[in-house]
């Protein structure tokens, strides 16, 4: 059966991010039927409108729109994004990635086949990572430059992210008209509780090591500042969405242990190596569990105000 795929792709400031993404998605080689929308962020400068209006104009290889979101932070966009995907006519599932991404020929294939072997209403695939620049010693193994992926394909029980997704058209408008919680406009983490909220609605989910995206992390991303920085948010934005849906108690006395425990092992660990790329990893414990303390006391910390990349 062929699918009819939406693929929406949110942007802000990287023009040549977006340019990137969508000439992968024009190499496609899928036998679904297949429209792409862009949603800008940037009501200024609307970059990324210029770039799919360049493409189209030249009869870019599929039906593909661009439309300008004012209101700032992740989730307004795919909040816009999938409003405009589900009014198309028969659209049967909308699929999500990132403006730093290139799709693989088979992605949307590979996510469609397993949303169909696995009943499932979300899917996720493996998301491979490309460095902008020469990768220092000590930063290549520390686990947030390294790919994400599950090792095998799969039903899982849950997806975390929109960075590489497929969800039915069916499952997201059981979720409401913003499925995307817009409090969390710049903290990161709106995907994160809608699966979370999906998953505590009975939804199925699993995952694709067939569907690769390809990430390109910058410079800029491969500083020890922003890694640290990255788990703080991280661990903030899981207690956020813990605490939406447990409350603050039940949230604050499932987690002191492993708050305790990332202070002490964070602490401690860093102390007893000279290996700067240990020394940043095990620190990354120590911000992660200050993270979920901000996060359990309210604090927020916005990662997204500043975009990396071009």
């Amino acid at each position: 059966m062929m699918a009819s795929v939406i693929i929406c792709i949110p942007t802000c400031n990287r023009p040549q991010g977006i340019r990137r993404t969508l000439d992968s998605l024009a190499a496609l080689d899928t036998r679904h039927a297949v429209e792409v929308i862009v949603g800008d962020n940037d009501a200024e400068r609307q970059e990324g409108v210029a770039v799919v209006e360049a493409l189209a104009s030249r009869g870019w290889r599929w039906p593909i729109e661009a439309m300008p979101v004012p209101e700032r932070g992740i989730p307004h966009v795919r909040n816009r994004l999938v409003e405009a995907a589900l009014a198309r006519p028969g659209v049967t599932h909308v699929a999500m990635m990132d403006d730093d991404e290139a799709a693989s020929p088979g992605w949307v294939d590979a996510l469609v086949e397993a949303a169909a072997q696995w009943d499932a209403d979300v899917v996720g695939g493996a998301v491979l990572r490309e460095m902008d620049s020469d990768l220092a010693n000590w930063a290549t193994r520390h686990p947030l430059l390294q790919p994400k992926s599950r090792g095998r394909s799969g039903v899982v029980t849950l997806v975390d992210s929109t960075a590489n997704v497929l969800v039915r058209a069916e499952a997201l408008r059981r979720m409401g008209r913003r499925p995307f919680d817009e409090r969390m406009a710049l903290t990161g983490g709106s995907d994160k509780q809608l699966f979370t909220r999906m998953q505590r609605a009975g939804m199925r989910f699993a995952w694709s090591e067939e569907a690769t995206v390809t990430e390109l992390i910058p410079a800029s991303r491969v500083t020890a500042k922003w890694l640290l920085m990255r788990g703080y948010r991280v661990g903030m934005t899981d207690m956020m969405v813990e605490r939406f849906h447990k409350g603050r108690l039940r949230t604050a006395a499932g987690e002191m242990p492993r708050i305790a425990a990332g202070f002490v092992v964070g602490a401690v660990g860093s102390l007893l190596t000279l290996d700067r790329g240990k020394r940043v990893e095990r620190l990354g414990k120590l911000y992660r569990a200050a993270g979920k303390v901000a996060g359990l006391t309210g604090l927020r910390y916005e990662e997204y105000r500043k975009v990396h990349g071009a």
